[in-house]
């Protein structure tokens, strides 16, 4: 039977090298909004070997002849003898998002190239929302805000507007992956998807984490999904977001489908997030905020406090230190609306963080078989498709979240989805609590 795989090798100026034959096993797991990842064995004598050793060398894999993945082909591993076999890994161009870090201002220098301060090269890693009025003396850092100025619309933005989270999404690519780093990738045009994500106040924070952990809380708020891929053909990979199928067809056991599952609920472990901004003991700055839906549909309330104390708060020069006191900082007639806005914005992006954490969890741990009507690849399913199954009568609904499709001599193709992750799962808890240890010291980091 004729292989569903199809791996092309390229160099990584893009210029295509051929097709790899006659792999002697192969797997790749594709991630929903990650890093996909893959393995591939071939004989130490096959004739492409020479193209793959080259530095850069990369792939294109299809499977029944829609992309799978593309990427380099990394940490090649071997056998001395003749007839041995080698191994390369495979990583998706996803990677480059995890590669990549969102500078606070990309288009402008690390270190600060003058001192006066109303002009960029000045201000270096920051901004001034009010686009120089709230500049303070030379070789100062008043009115200067230290996170990305997500595009309002106003002049200090060139009159961009973002506000949907397909256009924050790309505008971040852009800016850092594209324009800053001249990196080989080609941002498709903005469709306005994913709802107005300005207003629902999720436009993160950015002060120089990865790219794709930027991306990651709008991706999740608006459901969208992001794929990098390389088409073969022209020599630059393609970022865009898409919206995930949603399956009509009920999944049970009696249809051959599900193998074998569990599945988990866990009720909102965060409804009122009380945010801690800056500010020493009195003089502190609290900013609440509710999510009275969760508290209806619950009939529960579950308040947590959240630090944010990273903001900088932008105070006039004309304002004695004696005023400068935290919790009045909204109040005060001298302090511009820019920087008011830039303050709110911060807590409201560290609460909905919050929110966005504690929120009702459900998920299913399923193993699933490929029948005539389920099956991965064109005119199927893919990973992040939402499906439904079905147990004792009560559905389920989750997502696909990874793939992994498999092919080799004695065990020929095989594919298995994973439908979401219980929420109880423990190798899940601590994948994730490791995740969050690690950027919060980021965010330690980058907030100083």
């Amino acid at each position: 039977m004729e292989s569903p795989f199809r791996i092309t090798v390229f160099d990584k100026t893009f210029d295509r090298k051929g097709i790899l034959g006659n792999p002697l096993s192969q797997s790749y797991t594709v991630r929903f909004n990650a890093v996909g990842t893959g393995e591939f064995e071939v004989s130490a004598t096959d004739p492409m070997l020479g193209f793959l050793y080259e530095s850069g060398a990369r792939v294109r894999v299809t499977y029944k002849g829609a992309h799978l993945m593309s990427g380099p082909v990394l940490h090649p591993s071997g056998d001395f003898n003749a007839d041995g076999v080698v191994r390369f890994q495979v990583e998706d161009d996803y990677r480059i998002l995890v590669n990549t870090l969102a500078w606070v201002s990309p288009a402008g220098p690390l270190t600060p190239t003058e001192l006066t301060s109303t002009v960029p090269q000045s201000w270096a890693q920051a901004w001034l929302p009010g686009g120089g009025s709230d500049a303070g003396a030379d070789g100062t850092t008043q009115g200067q805000f230290g996170y990305y100025l997500w595009p309002d619309g106003s002049a200090a933005s060139g009159g961009v507007l973002v506000s949907t989270a397909e256009a924050a999404i790309k505008n971040v690519i852009t800016r850092n992956v594209v324009t800053r780093l001249g990196r080989p990738v080609t941002v498709a045009a903005d469709l306005a998807r994913g709802g107005d994500a300005r207003a629902a106040g999720v436009l993160p924070l950015v002060r120089f984490s990865p790219v794709d952990e930027v991306v990651a809380p709008l991706l999740a708020w608006s459901g969208l999904g992001l794929r990098l891929t390389h088409d073969g053909v022209a020599a630059t990979i393609t970022a865009d977001v898409f919206v995930p199928t949603v399956h009509p067809q009920i999944l049970t056991v009696q249809s051959g489908i599900i193998q074998a599952g569990v599945w988990e609920k866990e009720n909102a472990t965060a409804t009122r997030i009380v945010v801690g901004g800056p500010g020493e003991d009195v003089a502190r700055a609290f900013w609440g905020v509710n999510s009275l839906p969760l508290e209806t549909e619950f009939g529960d309330v579950v308040e947590v406090f959240r630090d944010a104390t990273g903001a900088n708060l932008q105070w006039p020069s004309t304002l004695a230190d004696l005023f400068h006191v935290a919790k009045y900082f909204l109040l005060r007639s001298e302090v511009s609306a820019g920087a008011k806005t830039a303050f709110t914005s911060y807590l409201n992006a560290a609460a909905n963080k919050g929110l966005g954490e504690g929120a009702p969890k459900s998920g299913l741990s399923l193993t699933l078989s490929e029948t005539e009507s389920f099956f991965y690849g064109p005119g199927g399913y893919r990973e992040g498709d939402i499906i439904t199954a079905q147990s004792n009568g009560v559905n389920f609904t989750d997502r696909i979240t990874e793939c992994e499709l498999s092919e080799s001599v004695s065990a020929g193709v095989t594919v298995r989805p994973r439908v979401g992750g219980r929420a109880d799962d423990p190798d899940t808890i601590f994948a994730d609590a490791i995740n969050r240890l690690s950027r919060a010291q980021r965010r330690l980091s980058t907030d100083k």
